[in-house]
């Protein structure tokens, strides 16, 4: 077996260099289904989250964001009329690519503009819900009927895979866990300010409301006391706590990597799938030509690129090919 010689990904982390970078950019210019991403779609609609990914975790790309795709295939049920996607310049990509279809055909979005990329940031999160008496003794009986009881974790029943990676028929419950890929104008910056309150955004659960449409669509992000012990008053979901360690088996089991999940948004297959016209996927993941022939896409040089990768997102990305490392 080759040993793994390409050039590392290391994504820009943490809130405060996001929010940076985002005021230089504006100045300047078949398994298991995977987690859902946050969609508020309608004005007034609302949820409650968890973070999982605190402040100095967040990642940040540069990305396109409503860039419409190119023609389905033609058995293709349903097909997305515009998708984002991570710029392929992007710094963390160092060495793995030269290219990016989208900029380099000045591919325009859905507003008719140059679908530059702009500065977003990725986390991940559990999506709760505020608890209510119903009037059962269970619930805190008829004095509690309609009051606010306590907060709980959506749930999501999952599909259990045999050794042929094939669903068993047994379904398996999960916390629902959500990807978030937001700006942090209007979004993450109101995490940020509470995380320099607090010291952390992931030891309460945070209300989630949106206002407005389109462009003109603002968040209230409200915080919830923490879930205390009534016994002793201590957190009981911050880290290092039971709930939270269920929290993180979910992600464990569930194979959910953030710079996975990332890193795929910019891979030779995503851009081929939705945007190249010049490129197309078979139902094996193999990217052909126009010709028939199979894509081969062109790589950088290792100069300058990241110094560190998960070896479980380097056997999620396909197709990064294996440039030469740069002489001693």
């Amino acid at each position: 077996m080759t040993a793994n010689t390409s050039p590392t990904i290391k994504f820009n982390r943490g809130g405060t260099a996001a929010e940076q970078a985002e005021k230089e950019a504006n100045v300047s210019s078949g398994g298991r289904r995977g987690p859902d991403y946050l969609s508020l779609k309608e004005d007034g609609s609302s949820t409650v989250l968890r973070l999982l990914t605190d402040h100095d975790d967040w990642i940040w790309v540069d990305q396109h964001s409503f860039v419409p795709t190119k023609p389905g295939p033609k058995d293709a049920e349903k097909w997305p009329k515009a998708m984002t996607s991570v710029c392929r310049k992007d710094r963390a990509f160092a060495g793995h690519y030269n290219d990016c279809y989208i900029c380099d055909a000045k591919l325009k979005n859905s507003f008719g503009k140059l679908a530059s990329p702009r500065v977003r940031v990725w986390a991940l999160a559990i999506e709760r819900e505020i608890v209510r008496g119903d009037g059962s003794e269970a619930l805190g009986g008829p004095a509690k009927q309609g009051v606010v009881v306590g907060i709980r974790d959506k749930i999501d029943e999952v599909d259990e895979l045999g050794a042929d990676g094939k669903p068993t028929g047994v379904k398996l419950q999960y916390p629902r866990i959500l990807v978030i890929n937001q700006p942090m104008k209007g979004f993450f910056s109101h995490f940020k300010a509470l995380h320099g309150l607090y010291g952390t955004v992931v030891d309460r659960d945070f209300s989630i409301t949106r206002s407005g449409t389109g462009t003109d669509t603002e968040y209230k992000i409200v915080p919830i006391d923490p879930v205390a012990d009534p016994a002793t008053g201590q957190n009981l979901i911050k880290p290092g706590t039971p709930i939270w360690e269920k929290y993180l088996q979910a992600v464990a089991e569930r194979e959910i990597s953030l710079d996975a999940i990332v890193a795929d948004k910019a891979s030779d297959e995503y851009y081929a799938r939705f945007f190249d016209p010049t490129k197309s996927v078979d139902k094996d993941g193999t990217i052909t030509t126009a010709t028939g022939n199979v894509a081969n896409f062109p790589t950088a040089s290792a100069s300058g690129a990241p110094a560190d990768i998960s070896s479980d997102l380097r056997s999620k990305i396909q197709m990064l090919g294996t440039p030469q490392a740069d002489a001693a």
